[in-house]
């Protein structure tokens, strides 16, 4: 099959998974002519990304080794082992789950709008566009801010590095800004001057991630000096640092997790850029978070093996990133854990590419639908090297990452706020429209490519809880021993305030410039119908002419008849009981006169 041919060309590994999915969505082609139009929007970027494509970025947006090595002294502070395996399996599977809902949505109506179209699209009419502009501005601060996080704190992680070395290392505010601003650059140039490249990046920093996850786990493993016992790696549960309940320390220890795999929520911005996008968003998106999922406990069980002592890596030399200190004392050698470092480091590299990628294009899809002021302005699309960048709505994002980093010099706690108000606003953005779906009855989401069936409402209300109990979660204080203004959780905070900025904004401007998605509502209306268990016999004027009851029947779900785009599906059975007759005009028909005559067909195994 040719979507699993595909898929594999990037390792075995993802053989598994897409055939799994192949249960769920029918084949496909993806070298056949795309016939993607639910939105009335200009086709200005290339549809080039595969499915492979969409795991190899989903991958490097849900960096695993990167992410957890970041936030390991939140789930080491807040219960240690039991939080850091079992906490990782919990987010896994609510994750997932929120996935599942959004794939399922976007197999119905892809689009790069993603999660703030579905809210158009899927709540009542009454609140349509203003649930469309809350959810697009959480999907756009949170694309901003996660970028924004990644990219700093891979700054600080390359600069303590040195701390291997020096154990009196510590942190100096600008020279983190001066790396951040050549990260930035970097990003940013690689994002404009090697777009046509960004496929290939992807697919390589599937390779990278995995490889470096096998290297640190076989380097660790082989240069330890002690290792933990089975029981200890399984059953260990230290709380004594955080000044939490045992339970509550648990529930807080996930944000470790949860701020690693946060990057689910950027993936469906490249619709606009994926060939079959209603099937191979869902794919790639799923299979993403599974690998992301299975790597994780790969990466987890391993450090826990060999984990040092909390005093040592905790409490002695707290400017030094933990996992710095994992691999040091370790191996007690500077040179094995300098290399493992390095080996993060290019996962850093991947993972400020990939945000800045979606982030770009979700600044793009926003301002198309008017959302931002300037709205030509940040549409220019340019042609570089080949390939097609929507420059200026790169160069936005780039802007504010670097202008929301500035705070860094002000107050460390208030911007490391913005790492919690990234994964909250994009929580958010991401459950608003299963909350629509689930309001409207799953009504709007049938004929999907891929389907929940029996499953969807137990899988969007697991999804809507995890939503909730993330965005609690999020805003508490790691630590609430000792607790004072420097080193409380302001998420809340920033939060609070984007939210009334963007009410603000809603009120002042975008009740008037923002519209909303451009839905074409005759593919709409066409697909509902197909939906409500119908099929189609296609012919034209000139066929019912020649001769009654010779109908000419297509089998493809969507084909091309006499110049004109037609979405059709056969009867399986040989004869059908004809019923309500639709005729439209064909589009892009050489004869502009000539009609589309669709009969609907009853057809209960449909």
């Amino acid at each position: 099959m040719a979507e699993v041919r595909d898929s594999v060309e990037g390792g075995f590994f993802l053989l598994a998974p897409v055939q799994v999915l192949n249960t769920l969505i029918h084949d496909f082609d993806d070298n056949e002519i795309e016939h993607v139009e639910h939105f009335k929007y200009k086709q200005t970027l290339e549809r080039k990304l595969t499915v492979t494509s969409i795991i190899g970025l989903g991958f490097t947006l849900m960096g695993v080794p990167f992410g957890l090595s970041l936030t390991l002294w939140i789930s080491l502070m807040d219960g240690a082992n039991v939080t850091i395996l079992y906490g990782w399996i919990v987010v896994s599977v609510f994750l997932l789950l929120v996935v599942l809902s959004l794939s399922e949505i976007i197999s119905k109506y892809p689009s790069a709008g993603g999660v703030y179209h579905f809210s158009a699209i899927l709540s009542s009419e009454n609140y349509s566009l203003s649930c469309s502009w809350f959810t697009g501005w959480f999907l756009l601060i949170g694309n901003w801010t996660y970028a924004l996080s990644i990219i700093f704190l891979g700054s600080q992680f390359i600069l303590s590095i040195f701390g291997l070395k020096d154990s009196y290392y510590k942190e100096d505010r600008f020279l983190v800004l001066a790396v951040f601003f050549i990260l930035l650059s970097f990003a940013g140039f690689v994002n404009f001057s090697c777009s046509k490249y960004l496929d290939g990046i992807n697919k390589a920093c599937i390779y990278w991630s995995i490889y470096t996850v096998l290297a640190i786990d076989v380097l660790l493993i082989f240069f330890a000096k002690r290792t933990n016992s089975i029981k200890d790696i399984l059953t260990t549960f230290d709380n004594s640092r955080s000044g939490w309940p045992d339970p509550i320390a648990f529930l807080v220890g996930l944000q470790s997790s949860s701020f690693t795999m946060t990057g689910y929520g950027l993936l469906f911005a490249m619709t606009d850029e994926v060939k079959n996008p209603e099937r191979n968003m869902p794919k790639g998106a799923i299979t993403a978070t599974l690998i992301t999922s299975v790597t994780g406990l790969i990466f987890i069980l391993p450090i826990l093996t060999i984990l040092p002592e909390l005093n040592v890596i905790l409490d002695t030399t707290p400017e030094i990133m933990p996992i710095d200190l994992v691999f040091k004392f370790a191996t007690d050698s500077y040179i094995v854990s300098f290399l493992l470092t390095l080996l993060l480091v290019g996962t850093v590299l991947f993972q400020a590419i990939g945000t800045m990628t979606t982030a770009s294009r979700t600044t793009y899809a926003f301002a198309r639908d008017g959302g931002l002021p300037f709205q030509n302005l940040w549409l220019e699309v340019d042609d570089v090297h080949e390939s097609r960048v929507p420059k200026n709505a790169l160069f936005l994002s780039m802007f504010m990452c670097a202008l929301l980093s500035l705070l860094s010099l002000i107050l460390s706690s208030a911007f490391n706020a913005f790492l919690g108000a990234s994964v909250v606003s994009l929580a958010l953005a991401n459950g608003i429209p299963i909350v629509c779906l689930m309001y409207n009855k799953r009504k709007k989401i049938k004929g999907a490519a891929f389907r929940l069936k029996y499953f969807g409402w137990i899988i969007n209300g697991l999804s809507v809880f995890w939503v909730f109990i993330l965005c609690i979660i999020v805003c508490l204080p790691p630590v609430i021993r000792q607790l004072n203004a420097v080193n409380m959780n302001y998420a809340s905070v920033v939060l609070v305030g984007f939210i009334i900025m963007v009410t603000i904004g809603y009120q002042a401007w975008g009740r008037g410039s923002f519209h909303g998605p451009a839905i074409d509502t005759d593919y709409v209306e066409l697909h509902n119908m197909e939906a409500a268990s119908s099929q189609f016999v296609v012919h034209t004027d000139e066929d019912a002419e020649e001769g009654e009851g010779e109908e000419e029947t297509k089998t493809a779900s969507s084909s091309t008849y006499d110049g004109a785009t037609i979405h059709t599906q056969s009867s399986p059975h040989g004869d059908a009981e004809t019923s309500d007759t639709d005729t439209r005009t064909l589009a892009n028909s050489d004869d502009p006169g000539k009609k589309l005559t669709l009969f609907e067909v009853n057809d209960n195994e449909y």
